[in-house]
């Protein structure tokens, strides 16, 4: 018994070399090589966290006309880029109504992140302007997030009414 086992052990090892001796040389015979490539295209995303900015209806503070109320909300943006992004915001018009206008002046915004990625942005009050007005700047990344504040100065001078505007943001490659 022992023996067979031996001649069968023996005769299934030389099969083995047999097959693999005689499959080597079939499998380097013909050679190919492939190219492989990805192509990455641009991704610029935004998204922002309301499409309404609401100072409300409060009302003005007693003390005459040195006694303006100044009124203030936040409007939170994320962008995603896989390239150097600049965040811009261009205004339709001035905050309008019926009764009036207020002027670009007294309608400002600014910018601020804690994100590093986050290069540049606006920290002292800056005016909407009809063309494009940079918001804030950065590196690739994705969800980098940006705060943008608004600040209204409403006179006692305004009409009552409600006025209103609109502001479009855009994410461009830098």
């Amino acid at each position: 018994m022992k023996r067979r086992m031996r001649i069968l052990g023996m005769v299934g090892v030389t099969s083995l070399l047999l097959v693999l001796l005689l499959g080597v040389p079939a499998q380097a015979a013909n050679p190919e090589s492939v190219t492989v490539s990805a192509t990455v295209a641009e991704a610029l995303r935004l998204t922002v966290s309301e499409t309404t900015v609401d100072f409300g209806g409060s009302l003005l503070p007693d003390g005459g006309p040195t006694g303006n109320g100044v009124y203030t909300d936040t409007l939170g943006a994320a962008v995603s880029a896989n390239r150097p992004w600049r965040l811009e915001v261009t205004k339709d018009r001035d905050l309008t109504s019926a009764s009036g206008y207020i002027p670009s002046a007294r309608l400002t915004f600014t910018s601020s992140s804690s994100d590093g990625r986050v290069t540049a942005k606006q920290s002292s009050a800056t005016e909407f302007g009809s063309s494009a007005v940079m918001v804030a700047e950065g590196s690739r990344g994705g969800n980098i997030n940006v705060t943008v504040s608004y600040r209204v100065d409403i006179e006692w001078e305004d009409a009552p009414d409600t006025y209103t505007a609109v502001h479009t943001y855009t994410v461009v490659a830098q």
